[in-house]
């Protein structure tokens, strides 16, 4: 399904889309798990130890000041959107969430139970005033030769590819994965997975499911969000499935392959920025998401200095007589990170996307971004960080927001954020 990427006035054909979600659901796309890998030294809480039985609390907390200077032409920049233009300066929270680990071993098997919620505090980013939403509830056994089994609402091991930046907080692009998909965060799934100090297998099986919207993309400038017309009140998906393998070498390198699809997805949506009609629906018939995706991140000067790259292809194709969509984009990334110190690091990428209608064998939108940026961690647990990133986005016969008409659009951007992040 090219649920794609720049405001389209056609209803006939889906074709990609760019939207603007929030902050507060682009950084589910960089977790925290791996910032904290990356970044830091860090340990959860532990709670309780006793017989076997432990208990342990993790999370972080975030904000920032956020400078952005998109066109008001745009959903982005425009005051009855987003209203991330020049004009204004907003408090965003970049994904805080707090979560809880409990886990009981006897002899070589291990019951594990974890629950997770994003921690919403009201900034321009929260979505919702729900001071806790789920974000992942799971249980499941664990054995010391053949791996762990775990059902519910978990991280896919797709996101074993989330590679190719260093800007945690307030930066990254172009990855097209998704909650509703399967591979980011996904509810009703089963996840088998074995690792090591050197390798990581995992496979994840997708159950019937009913979606009240699919999002996908960063958060700002590449990605949709749909939701079902009124008349049918639910996108639904069959099945799907995902894997992925990573393996790391004692040099310092790490490797990483994952596989993504959802099967028969049905529904009747709009685009809930792109396409401000109601009658503008498009209709998933049977549709097939595709998606895979390569990584490879290597650590010079015992980790001092890391450098990461990504190649993603995400597929999309309506399962009717006559499709309505089919389409593919390909996204690059490479990123660097440098510690000059023991508590300062400075980080930079370039990252690429290209999505095209293979209907028409148009392209609907180019997107690329370079960013920079400098943290400084006062105590082991947090960092202080500035960043800028510039962006530059094409989109073919987008909605102009000012006027109401289609048109191309082509412009460039730059946005400056500054904040805190505590960890634990």
């Amino acid at each position: 399904m090219e649920l794609g990427f720049c405001f389209k006035q056609n209803p006939e054909i889906l074709t990609p889309i760019i939207s603007l979600k929030t902050m507060k659901n682009f950084i589910q796309l960089n977790p925290f798990a791996l910032a904290l890998l990356a970044t830091f030294s860090t340990n959860a809480v532990e709670l309780y130890n006793n017989e076997g039985t432990k208990v342990a609390m993790y999370g972080a907390i975030a904000a920032q000041l956020s400078q952005y200077n998109y066109d008001t032409s745009t959903a982005m920049g425009n005051a009855a959107g987003y209203n991330y233009n020049s004009d204004v300066v907003h408090v965003e929270d970049p994904g805080s969430y707090l979560g809880f680990d409990v886990s009981h071993q006897q002899g070589d098997i291990t019951a594990i139970v974890k629950l997770e919620w994003d921690v919403n505090f009201g900034t321009q980013s929260d979505t919702s005033d729900i001071a806790l939403q789920q974000r992942q509830t799971y249980a499941g056994f664990a054995h010391t030769t053949f791996g762990q089994v775990t059902i519910g609402r978990q991280e896919s091991p797709y996101m074993k590819t989330d590679k190719g930046y260093y800007a945690y907080w307030a930066g990254g692009l172009n990855m097209m994965q998704s909650d509703e998909l399967g591979s980011r965060r996904t509810a009703n799934t089963v996840v088998w997975s074995k690792e090591s100090d050197h390798y990581y297998l995992g496979l994840q099986y997708q159950a019937s499911r009913k979606e009240s919207q699919i999002s996908f993309g960063n958060g700002l400038n590449f990605g949709s969000v749909f939701v079902p017309t009124t008349d049918q009140p639910a996108i639904t998906i069959d099945n799907g499935f995902g894997l992925a393998a990573t393996y790391t070498f004692d040099f310092g390198t790490y490797i990483a392959a994952a596989y993504n699809q959802s099967n028969n997805i049905n529904g009747k949506f709009i685009d809930l920025l792109g396409v401000p009609d109601d009658n503008a629906a498009i209709t998933a018939t049977d549709a097939t998401i595709k998606q895979y995706a390569i990584a490879v991140e290597h650590h010079f000067a015992e980790g001092l200095v890391s450098l990461s790259g990504r190649y993603e292809r995400f597929m999309s194709e309506d399962g009717a007589a006559s499709p309505a969509f089919k389409g593919i984009t390909d996204n690059i990334g490479i990123g660097t990170n440098v510690y000059v110190s023991d508590a300062i690091r400075l980080y930079g990428s370039y990252e690429w996307a290209l999505d095209k209608n293979k209907l028409t064998n148009s392209t609907n939108t180019k997107v690329s971004m370079i960013n920079v940026g400098a943290a400084w961690a006062p105590v082991p647990w947090g960092e202080v960080y500035l960043e800028a990133y510039r962006d530059d986005v094409t989109l073919n016969d987008t909605y102009q927001w000012n006027t109401g008409k289609p048109t191309d659009y082509r412009g460039s951007a730059n946005h400056f954020f500054l904040g805190a992040a505590v960890m634990f």
